[in-house]
């Protein structure tokens, strides 16, 4: 079942620059008379000079005019060359400025140039009519394309958006080192807006049929030099497909006002600050960290010391949220509640401001989806305060996007260097339900002028398998307690897929058992359903364990009391408990013969003593793909376990598991989200080797499946060393045992020293190669593959069921220690590489321990296509 394009998705963009070059080339362009042109989306654009800043009173441009060949446009004021006019890059292809060598105008950018403020009508404004009530977004960015060197010769030109004759945002956007001044010297209030680059990303809001909204460029003072590339879209949305920061927050806002708040539609979302990331010098003292070493440790753990803002807090008349006061001091993280621009944060705008005093008190705004998907995002973060005296006293902040509490990028976001906004994006990636997406804000040094505005929005492109969504479907809420479980129960896709709950006895994975008990439990007024293994009934109190439950409402809820309120469960979050013997599993069936990706995420939320144990496992009996420890004692009480190129037959499962950490069960209560999607069919082939003396004809004893292949290619060819420095394997055989190729796996001590070899146990992680320090190296050489082709390389090592393999992989000039798991245990058993093989075919890389106490090879598998075997030619002779 591959992943399904939501319906509600379905989503038109409207591009502006793209819509006047469809009418430069329709044959009979319009616009120059005020008629409004449609585009081949059904958007309307008119392209309009104005006087005003907020283009309450506007003209039609009265000519079509030429720029060269690479411009064609709208405009003309005396001449049909001069301005204001608005062209579009008609060339196909990114081309400089012509007129001044400045920076370069994008394929189907607009180059407008306003006219003189003196003339009257400067304002160049391209408006878009909603054709259709609905759901709509905006974004523009603009940039300066002229700078002519003179640092006070021109002021730039204003870029402003607006919504039905509203002011949303606007910047000044140079090229020139400029600061414009008022008559006593002082920095004029309005320097804080120079950009080199302005973005903006208008929030989603409900806009009736024939509502407008207005991207504008105008003359800053002289605007000689004042062309500007500017790149403008309108987003149709559809509610359920997206969510959107500031509509959750103005939602909560209205009504519960929750930190956290969610819903089922708006997501679940957290206005937090956070605590660890303090920078330290050689010395263990607080140190000023520059902005090129805040990727060092901004990956941190975060969750460590997430906190709540916890004051609902009026910080001014229009901005609202929350703060660590009632008064709004920072740290603070407020909505733009109006529907006017107010101190340069836009309508639906979150005004965030960290506190620097301690290096530690860094706004967070934290969204978990209630449902698994395919996601992509679109971040707007902008620095909106400046010391408008004291220039030096303030210097922006530093933004950070986070998934999983993994870094995906950061930026410095300043108008005291220019660098006012960052655009932060990813493109559509595996995200489950309750898996947290979070945009950090720390200073760059001081904070008294750190003001900064965020607008989030989350695209849910796709839907996938989904355990959460798929269990509340069958919806018990009002209803009378089943007699029979409703499980095994069909996923929301549809398609043959299944889920199934029940429990496992031990930790290596002993075979699935369905829970044989429904249930219904009341805690803190909310009604929850689930399965058990113990008891069956309405009920109050805890009942027996293990359980899986489930919320039958579509909100945030507490599962106990006495839970601070950060831990609230989420709507389609599995809540789990396993009791000392009995773990809790979600249990997928895949439909089909494919490749899937498998996706899991556990955190502790039941506030107390020594947390659980969370892993993601395989094929019924595992191999675990991962088994972490989440304890809120420790600060590490979530994460995502990953399982991606999964080969599954039909019929194959995939669990995730809750074990106790300890004995101690009295504060086990987990939740989790769970997804899979099938990514493919399976294409590719698999070679498996084993560093080995126990073999079986050209194979090793172990029937360990390999990383990656079906479950019954299990055969591992194998390499015997011998007592030389150097031994070859040549003429392996693919993973299904019956499969030949010529592939060649060669392994030179480069010491000249005897390979050593390690025990001849069949077990793939028990028989080993090894090296006995960092110096002691191994060359490894793959042959006899496709020339130039992609193969994705699996290396193996760990020493024995206690200790880890410490050992360290290069190819081609990346070096990795073990990272993932594969075992029973769930420890980091295997590196990953991708790998191109050369001209010849071939794949070369080195194995050595990364430390004196030595390290292990135990194989490695290759997974891509090989040539076809061919046999070696020989001669005979008759006389």
């Amino acid at each position: 079942m591959l992943a399904q394009a939501l319906t509600a998705s379905a989503r038109t963009v409207y591009d502006a620059g793209a819509a006047l070059h469809a009418n430069i080339t329709s044959g009979s362009p319009v616009g120059t008379n005020g008629v409004t042109y449609t585009d081949a989306q059904g958007g309307k654009w008119q392209y309009l000079r104005a006087n005003d800043a907020l283009a309450t009173s506007t003209t039609a441009f009265g000519k079509s005019v030429t720029s060269g060949m690479y411009y064609q446009g709208i405009g003309g004021n005396s001449s049909v060359s001069g301005s204001p006019y608005i062209h579009v890059n008609v060339s196909g292809a990114a081309t400089m400025d012509s007129v001044s060598g400045g920076t370069a105008v994008d394929k189907d950018e607009l180059y407008i140039h306003p006219g003189n403020p003196d003339n009257g009508n400067h304002y160049c404004v391209v408006r878009f009519t909603v054709p259709e009530a609905g759901w709509y977004s905006a974004f523009v960015t603009a940039h300066d394309l002229n700078g002519d060197g003179n640092v006070n010769a021109q002021a730039g030109a204003e870029v402003r958006l607006l919504a039905n004759n509203v002011l949303q945002a606007r910047g000044v956007v140079t090229l020139e080192n400029y600061k414009a001044t008022s008559n006593d010297g002082n920095t004029s209030l309005e320097s804080h807006l120079v950009t080199h680059r302005f973005d903006f990303q208008m929030p989603v809001r409900w806009m009736a049929a024939n509502e407008t909204i207005d991207f504008m460029v105008g003359a800053n003072g002289a605007h000689n030099s004042d062309a500007t590339g500017l790149k403008a879209f309108v987003t149709k949305e559809d509610e359920g497909a997206f969510y959107d920061s500031g509509l959750a927050l103005a939602s909560n806002i209205a009504g519960s006002n929750l930190n956290p708040f969610g819903t089922a539609d708006l997501g679940m979302w957290y206005y937090c600050y956070a605590d660890t990331l303090v920078p330290k010098n050689n010395s263990g003292s607080q140190t000023s960290a520059p902005p090129d070493a805040f990727a060092a440790w901004a990956p941190g753990q975060l969750t460590k010391k997430l906190n709540r803002l916890v004051e609902p807090c009026i910080r001014t008349a229009a901005l609202h949220g929350f703060a660590m006061t009632t008064n709004g001091t920072s740290p603070c993280t407020c909505l733009n509640y109006t529907s006017a621009n107010s101190s340069e944060v836009a309508p639906n705008e979150i005004f965030t401001h960290p506190t620097a005093s301690s290096w530690s008190e860094w706004t967070a705004l934290r969204f978990r989806p209630t449902r698994s998907g395919l996601y992509s995002a679109s971040i707007v973060i902008r620095d909106v305060t400046r010391n408008v005296i004291n220039v030096s006293g303030s210097d922006g902040v530093v933004a950070y996007l986070l998934v999983a509490e993994k870094m995906v990028t950061n930026a410095v976001v300043s108008a005291e260097t220019w660098d006012a906004t960052a655009h932060f994006t990813f493109a559509p990636r595996l995200i489950v339900a309750n898996e947290p997406v979070d945009i950090l804000v720390s200073p760059l040094n001081g904070h008294n002028d750190d003001g900064t505005t965020i607008s989030a929005i989350f695209r849910r492109e796709a839907d996938v398998c989904d355990a959460g969504p798929s269990m509340a479907a069958l919806n018990w809420a009002g209803a009378s307690l089943p007699t029979t479980p409703a499980h095994p129960f069909a996923d929301l896709l549809g398609g043959g897929a299944t889920w199934d709950v029940g429990s496992s006895t031990v930790a290596s994975g002993t075979p699935f058992t369905t829970m044989p008990k429904a249930f219904r439990r009341v805690s803190n007024s909310v009604d929850y359903f689930g399965f058990g293994q113990t008891y069956a009934g309405n009920v109050t109190s805890d009942g027996g364990l293990p359980r899986v439950m489930l919320a039958t409402n579509s909100v945030a809820n507490l599962m106990d009391a006495n839970d601070d309120k950060i831990f609230r469960i989420a709507p389609n979050e599995i809540w789990m408990h396993p009791n000392s013997s009995q773990y809790p599993v979600i249990h997928a069936k895949v439909p089909s013969d494919g490749v899937y990706h498998a996706r899991a995420y556990g955190r502790d939320v039941a506030n107390g003593n020594d947390g659980i144990r969370f892993r993601l496992g395989v094929g019924g009996v595992v191999p675990a793909l991962a088994r972490i420890s989440l304890e809120k004692a420790e600060g590490a009480y979530e994460a995502a376990l990953d399982g991606p190129r999964l080969w599954l037959k039909a019929g194959e499962t995939v669990d995730a598991v809750v074990d106790p950490n300890t004995s101690d069960i009295s504060f086990d209560g987990t939740g989790v989200g769970f997804c899979y999607v099938k990514e493919g069919e399976a294409t590719a082939r698999v070679v498996n080797v084993h560093f080995t003396e126990r073999v079986n004809g050209k194979f090793s004893q172990t029937s360990q499946r390999p990383r990656e292949g079906w479950a019954n290619w299990n055969k591992w060819n194998a390499f015997t060393a011998g007592d030389a420095a150097t031994a070859s394997l040549a003429g392996c055989y693919e993973a299904d045992g019956e499969t030949r190729r010529n592939v060649t796996v060669t392994l030179a001590r480069d010491s000249g020293a005897a390979i050593a070899k390690g025990s001849t146990n069949d077990a793939l992680f028990y028989s080993f190669v090894s090296s006995t320090g960092t110096a002691d190296t191994y060359t490894f050489t793959i042959s006899q593959l496709a020339k130039n082709a992609p193969y994705t390389l699996y290396l193996y090592s760990v020493k024995s069921t206690s200790e880890l393999g410490n050992a360290a992989f290069t190819i081609g000039g990346v070096t990795k220690g073990v990272e993932e798991p594969w075992d029973v245990y769930g420890r980091k058993t295997l590196t990953r590489f991708d790998a191109t093989s050369d001209a010849n075919g071939v794949i070369t890389g080195t194995f050595a321990a990364s430390s004196a106490s030595g390290g292990v090879f135990n194989g490695l598998s290759v997974v891509g296509d090989f040539p076809d075997y061919k046999s070696s030619a020989f001669t005979l002779v008759v006389r």
